[in-house]
């Protein structure tokens, strides 16, 4: 046997067995949906899965040798794909990788496990690191994380692992219409610390439903939004503004559709915004009261 056979050999061993390790904390999670996913152990009898899967409130989970288990939900987050449900069984927990454990080039290991019970692995590496994110539903991930591995049905909701066997955080094809990202473990935990709390995502809104439309070059060009729909006693209601408003900003920084949405969701609650907008031809400002948005309302 060659060196070169025998480190493939031990290099392989080594995989293998990081994937026996982190077994235990793998579940199976049905809750009516098309295609099943996947979840872990993140505390003592939490499981933490993607919210894009949960199309009922019950759920069946899934563990080695096909053993299943009835669940509940603890809170979910739509805007950033997370959800925490309780187990009877207190499960092995799986450990979160430190911050710098995501670097590119890194070996990456998405860890699911099927509706009979059985596991299932694919490797890659972390293909890019980069700086806060904003989903398309409003949420915000600490960083983007993508791996370039092959994530298969049922792959939502596994954890992504390093070579020791730790979480660098959850996978999940909701939060992306071109492809599958990482929600890092940064954000899963300041997500689970809220859900316990709260069992929701606190975030901004207004009350006011917006079109991107293009800002006249009088008014500095670029993008704003047209308020095209004021909800009765809302907050924007409440402070006065009015259909046909254009929005050019928000704490005197010019915004479009997607900064805008981003800064109402993250703005502190029961707080003022001070909104720029057009009116008549005349730039003027309106502060709104924040309030609490809930997962039906939209800004």
């Amino acid at each position: 046997m060659t060196s070169a056979t025998t480190t493939l050999a031990s290099l392989s061993n080594d995989i293998a067995d990081t994937i026996d390790r982190v077994a235990g904390s793998i579940v199976a999670v049905e809750a009516r949906h098309r295609v099943g996913s996947t979840g872990f152990y993140v505390r003592p009898h939490l499981v933490l899965t993607a919210d894009h899967t949960l199309e009922s409130d019950d759920i069946e989970i899934v563990s080695a040798g096909g053993a299943t288990e009835a669940a509940t939900i603890v809170g979910r987050d739509s805007s950033t794909d997370l959800a925490l449900v309780r187990t009877a069984s207190a499960g092995t927990v799986l450990t979160f990788a430190p911050a710098d454990a995501a670097r590119v080039g890194a070996i990456a290991i998405a860890v699911a496990r099927d509706d009979d019970g059985d596991i299932a692995a694919t490797m890659g590496v972390i293909s890019a690191v980069g700086g806060a994110w904003r989903t398309w539903h409003g949420g915000e991930i600490d960083r983007f994380l993508r791996p370039d591995l092959a994530l298969y049905p049922r792959f939502s909701g596994s954890p992504l692992i390093d070579a020791n066997g730790a979480a660098i955080g959850m996978n999940t094809g909701g939060l992306s219409r071109r492809e599958s990202i990482t929600v890092p473990a940064a954000t899963i935990e300041r997500v689970i610390t809220a859900l316990l709390e709260r069992g929701h995502i606190a975030r901004g809104y207004l009350g006011v439903a917006l079109q991107q439309v293009h800002l006249p070059e009088a008014f500095g060009g670029g993008y704003g939004a047209v308020v095209i729909g004021v909800d009765p006693d809302g907050p924007a209601d409440r402070a006065g503004m009015m259909l046909g408003d254009v929005i050019t900003g928000a704490e005197g920084t010019p915004s479009d559709l997607e900064d805008l949405h981003a800064t109402i969701a993250s703005a502190p609650i029961g707080a003022p915004l001070a909104v720029d907008v057009i009116r008549g031809g005349v730039k003027k400002r309106v502060d709104v009261i924040v309030g609490e948005r809930s997962e039906r309302e939209a800004a």
